[in-house]
């Protein structure tokens, strides 16, 4: 993903230029593309996303300006429904997608789509998923129906199908995660100079030949997060020198895509009380049946 960032302060001498004018002149990209960028979100002023080119900009402010040249058209395609009632939504989320809006772009994310999809409609993202992994996900239509508390207490049990290079006996990973100071893009890890480290804990087996059946053949295991930190199951993984097969950002062997599925939720529905079991069938990971 090719992405540039600026970032600047508006000059005395700059606060009679239209908004894109002003970007033009910071950053040397054209009126036309700046007006590009506003239309995807991804020009904030002061913190919040501004789209209206001819807007004026007091001395002082903060501008930041987002470009990403791997975003494409902006996606209309049918998300696969696990479970619908009147308090939730569960789908299986598309790999190569973000959950929520990025600094380049508010158009091109999930809730994005399912917002264009279901005019009207309010949903709340109860958790996220990094953008390349796919599966189970869990969108709230009341804020009565929202997971958080269940989540921040660890009730909810999640399951992930995941490949690597090698073999992986069972055990389970205790070690804290924090993001590593300076990194660029962010990285996190359990080792090195860390930023905030938070207590995390994640148990891996190898999946089963019946879990398995129907997949790419390869080193499959399952990951159980007990907790929900940044990036866990992919820096635990790289902290037992099993990476995730296509992670680029944590030295996966290289793959066309990340090998990494939310596979099953376990949870009590937040209004009627049901237990529920939610399973995204990992259909980019089945072999195709010639």
């Amino acid at each position: 993903m090719s992405v540039q960032n600026w970032k600047f302060i508006v000059e005395e001498s700059e606060a009679h230029l239209r908004l894109d004018q002003l970007v033009s002149a910071r950053t040397g990209l054209s009126r036309r593309r700046v007006r590009e960028i506003l239309k995807l979100g991804g020009i904030q002023v002061g913190k919040k996303r501004v789209r209206v080119a001819s807007k004026e900009i007091a001395s002082g402010t903060e501008v930041r300006v987002a470009l990403d040249d791997s975003l494409g058209e902006i996606p209309d395609l049918d998300v696969p429904v696990i479970f619908e009632d009147e308090w939730l939504l569960v789908v299986n989320k598309p790999a190569g997608m973000a959950t929520q809006g990025t600094q380049a772009s508010d158009r091109h994310d999930l809730l994005a789509l399912l917002g264009r999809q279901r005019p009207g409609e309010r949903l709340i993202l109860c958790h996220r998923l990094d953008q390349g992994t796919s599966g189970v996900l869990v969108l709230a239509k009341d804020p009565k129906a929202d997971l958080g508390s269940q989540f921040q207490s660890r009730e909810i049990q999640k399951a992930y199908l995941v490949r690597v290079s090698e073999s992986l006996s069972a055990i389970e990973v205790d070690k804290p995660i924090g993001r590593l100071r300076l990194s660029k893009p962010a990285r996190f890890a359990c080792e090195g100079d860390l930023l905030e480290p938070k207590p995390s804990l994640t148990a891996f087996r190898p999946a089963s030949v019946e879990e398995t059946e129907g997949l790419i053949p390869g080193h499959w295991i399952v990951a159980e997060p007990r907790t929900g930190r940044t990036h866990q199951i992919r820096v635990h993984l790289l902290f037992l020198g099993r990476p995730v097969l296509g992670d680029k950002l944590y030295d996966g062997q290289p793959s066309d895509q990340l090998w990494l599925h939310a596979w099953k939720l376990r949870l009590r529905h937040p209004v009627t009380g049901e237990a529920l079991e939610l399973v995204a069938e990992p259909e980019r990971f089945k072999r195709s049946v010639s």
